[in-house]
């Protein structure tokens, strides 16, 4: 029983060191921050992205529109506006 209670107490000794790593390792990596929760206008700007319109045939609309063909389709991307993107297919 003795043998029993000085292990234990070893045990104590030692595993406090290591817990408070841990729990210092938790506060660092796991530490919700002001940047890590998006704000209103962070969630606005991530609804806003637009996605490709998908069409059969695809133009330019502006004198900013450019033309791309990878993987065997034509996309057509804009610097002016968002709105004009566009992928064949």
């Amino acid at each position: 029983m003795l043998g029993l209670i000085s292990g234990i107490s070893r045990v104590a000794i030692s595993s406090p060191s290591t817990a408070v790593n841990s729990m210092a390792m938790r506060s660092i990596f796991f530490k919700p921050t002001l940047t890590q929760i998006p704000t209103a206008a962070q969630t606005i700007a991530l609804q806003t992205v637009r996605t490709f319109k998908v069409r059969t045939a695809v133009k330019k609309f502006c004198k900013d529109c450019y033309m791309v063909k990878r993987k065997g389709r034509m996309y057509v991307y804009c610097k002016s506006n968002g709105k004009h993107k566009q992928r064949q297919g």
